[in-house]
Order: C-alpha cells, then sequence, then structure tokens
C-alpha cells in the first residue's frame, strides 16, 4: 500500500467518522426544534463550522498515527513519500468524483428553495453534498488504485 493509499484510507475512515458524528449532533438538533428559531441559522452555522476544525485535527492526527502504526507493522522506519503520474492522475479522477457529487447537492439545494424549503434545510443539503462529495471522491480513489474502476 502506496503513502497515498494510507491517506486515502485514513481520510475515508475520518470522514465517515465525521459524518456520523455532526449528522447525528444535525439531527439531534432538528429533533429538538433547535432550528425553528430566530437564530436557528446561527445555532446551524455554529455546529457545523466546528466540523472544520475538527476534521482537519482528526486528519492530521489519523494520519500521523496511521502512519506510526504503519511503519511499526511492517518494520520500516522511512516510508516512500514518492508520487509518480499515476498518483496525480487519480487525484484528479478524485477531485472531479467530489465536484460533481458536490455540486449535485448545490443543485438541489437550490430546487429545494424553490420548492419551498427552509434555510437550514437548504443548508444541510448542500452540507450533505460537500460530505458526500468527499467521501464519494476518495472511495473512487481508492478504487482507482485497487484498479476497481
Amino acid at each position: 500500500m502506496t503513502h497515498t493509499e494510507r491517506n486515502t484510507l485514513i481520510a475515508i475512515l475520518i470522514n465517515l467518522g465525521i459524518i456520523f458524528v455532526f449528522g447525528s449532533r444535525l439531527w439531534a438538533l432538528h429533533e429538538t426544534g433547535a432550528f425553528d428559531a430566530a437564530d436557528g441559522l446561527a445555532v446551524w452555522a455554529k455546529t457545523v463550522l466546528w466540523m472544520i476544525p475538527v476534521s482537519i485535527g482528526a486528519t492530521i492526527v489519523g494520519t500521523i498515527l496511521f502512519e506510526i502504526l504503519y511503519s511499526i507493522a511492517t518494520n520500516n522506519p522511512k516510508p516512500e513519500l514518492i508520487s509518480d503520474e499515476r498518483d496525480h492522475q487519480i487525484s484528479i479522477y478524485g477531485m472531479r468524483v467530489t465536484m460533481v457529487v458536490a455540486s449535485a447537492g448545490f443543485i438541489a439545494a437550490l430546487v429545494g428553495l424553490a420548492f419551498g424549503w427552509t434555510a437550514v434545510a437548504a443548508l444541510s443539503l448542500i452540507l450533505a453534498g460537500f460530505a458526500l462529495g468527499d467521501l464519494t471522491g476518495n472511495l473512487a480513489r481508492m478504487a482507482r488504485y485497487r484498479a476497481w474502476l
């Protein structure tokens, strides 16, 4: 498994965890009616703003720990950090998949707004589009690395 594959794998795992934790939190707030109040958008925004540093921190810590554990497990203290044209092409492919899914989430939110959805629902759909876009982009990268696609 190459360095880039390991980073993609940890990104998938972290992404799933972040989606679960923050998705659960947003759903719980929705169930209690926190978004229906006058400050509902602010409550939603404050909750979502926490996703950014938590995601970044979890990805950094997860990547470092995974690299250390992989190095110990393979008895290889100096991992290969070289990327080649194949890595570059796979990265571009994953980015395309990410953009298509994220764009679909944005368009779905616009359609929802056109049919009377609330701003919180539309913003949640955009957030879901970005989160699922990142997940599907990383899954597409891993599939390419493993020659599934």
